[in-house]
């Protein structure tokens, strides 16, 4: 009991001890609470008394306010990354939330200026690598679209302005120009053959002219003449639009019948003392008076009367060569009232040694049975032989482009050998059947223009 009693009365100083130090404890806490009021009072009051004054001393964190490397790429960011304002001061924000609010404006604002400098950076880079400088500020925007709206350009081209097409790596070639579509009726050149729907259109347009030649044989024939002379035919529409040519030849232009309607004749009547060759000379027809003899079927050309009415051509002849085709289509006429009157069929030179371009039958060089020798055997065969390799026509053929200006011996023949026509076996001539080389031999004068075609 003693001893109990004892120990209990020696502890007595040490808890009154401990509640001493606790009691100073809770009155340091209750002093740095006060502290801690009395200096958040005061710092709202001077917050209070500056939004009192009327001016907003916090600034609003725009992209303006923010320093960057081009103003003009930070034009071009999306308005989204720009930073957030401070609340206003006259919101009771605490301290703590203030300097947290300070930190994560300041953190968007260093993450704008690093955007702004990686889009400057990969528009010079573009421009770089499109062979163009692009300027630091914004292109002005199509006034159909707004400038300011995000663009959707893929990586490498950051900032560009909506609406707008970068610098491409190579810049785009030029269109190639049109070449000009012609029938080579007035020296333009004649178009390439078509594909597609203009091949569609081309054959509509062919069978409307075959079916017109029964009604209107006179507009199929010019029809017809300009599809085949424009040279856009392939060679299935291009055969069947020369069978045509030729029967529309014959029952308009080789026959006396005259048709007032056809302005590729004129008729006249024979005078005292007229010739076919006189009345061919005084009119400048540019043909050989034969032909004119084979066009109204006189058989005595010196048995014609005074008074008989003629079916004249007007002229002038030409005639235009289809490598592809094997084929004479003999012209009359000029600009776009050139028409084919006669196609036929022809033989080519080996090797392809049928040259290209525009010729001219070289004046005096047409002849009647020719005697020839041949270049290359140096064998001669004289006149009425019936060996002689060129038959009873000759006209000879002069280039006048710089290509083939300079090319001699070329010329337009017979052939004692019918099964060369349509192929590649004369020495590089344009031969053709003897009764077709007399027509052609008859129609196309000193002068007159000669077009091989590849």
């Amino acid at each position: 009991m003693a001893l109990a009693s004892q120990s209990t009365r020696s502890d007595r100083p040490v808890l009154s001890s401990r509640r001493s130090q606790s009691s100073l404890a809770s009155r340091g806490l209750v002093v740095g609470v006060a502290a801690a009021a009395a200096l958040g009072g005061a710092f709202w009051l001077m917050r209070n008394q500056s939004s009192e004054s009327g001016e907003a001393q916090a600034p609003v964190r725009s992209a303006q306010a923010v320093p960057s490397a081009s103003d003009a790429s930070l034009a071009r960011l999306d308005p989204t990354v720009t930073a957030t304002p401070i609340a206003p001061a006259g919101a009771r924000s605490s301290a703590l939330e203030l300097a947290m609010s300070d930190a994560a404006n300041n953190a968007r604002a260093e993450l704008h200026r690093e955007n702004a400098e990686r889009a400057l950076a990969a528009e010079v880079t573009t421009a770089g690598q499109g062979g163009q400088t692009t300027p630091a500020t914004p292109a002005t925007a199509p006034a159909n679209q707004p400038s300011n709206q995000p663009s959707n350009q893929p990586s490498g081209q950051l900032g560009a302005p909506a609406g707008t097409t970068p610098p491409a790596s190579t810049p785009p070639s030029p269109a190639a120009p049109q070449a000009p579509v012609g029938n080579g009726f007035d020296g333009t050149p004649a178009s390439t053959p078509t594909t597609g729907g203009d091949a569609s259109r081309s054959a509509g347009s062919v069978a409307d002219a075959l079916a017109l030649a029964a009604t209107n044989p006179i507009e199929a024939r010019a029809a017809l003449s300009q599809a085949i002379l424009s040279g856009t035919l392939g060679p299935i529409d291009a055969k069947q639009v020369s069978d045509a040519l030729v029967k529309l030849g014959n029952e308009l232009f080789f026959t006396p019948n005259f048709n007032a309607n056809d302005k590729l004749f004129f008729q006249y009547a024979v005078q005292s003392g007229d010739s076919l060759e006189r009345i061919v000379r005084k009119h400048k027809l540019g043909c050989d008076w034969r032909l004119v003899a084979r066009i109204n079927n006189i058989k005595k050309p010196e048995a014609i009367r005074v008074g008989q009415r003629l079916k004249l051509p007007k002229g002038p002849f030409s005639a235009v060569v289809s490598k592809r085709d094997y084929r004479v289509d003999l012209c009359v006429g000029a600009g776009s009232e050139r028409v084919v009157f006669m196609s036929l069929p022809c033989g080519l030179g080996k090797s392809n040694g049928t040259p290209v371009g525009r010729f001219k039958v070289r004046p005096g060089s047409k002849l009647l049975n020719p005697e020839w020798r041949n270049p290359i055997t140096g064998e001669f065969f004289n006149a009425n032989d019936p060996a002689n390799p060129i038959g009873e026509h000759w006209l000879g053929l002069e280039g006048i482009e710089p290509s083939n200006s300079a090319l001699l011996g070329y010329g337009m023949h017979g052939t004692i050998e019918p099964n060369s026509i349509g192929q590649d076996q004369s020495l590089g001539c344009v031969r053709l059947l003897a009764d077709d080389i007399a027509i052609v031999w008859e129609s196309l004068g000193d002068g007159c223009e000669v077009e091989i075609r590849p």
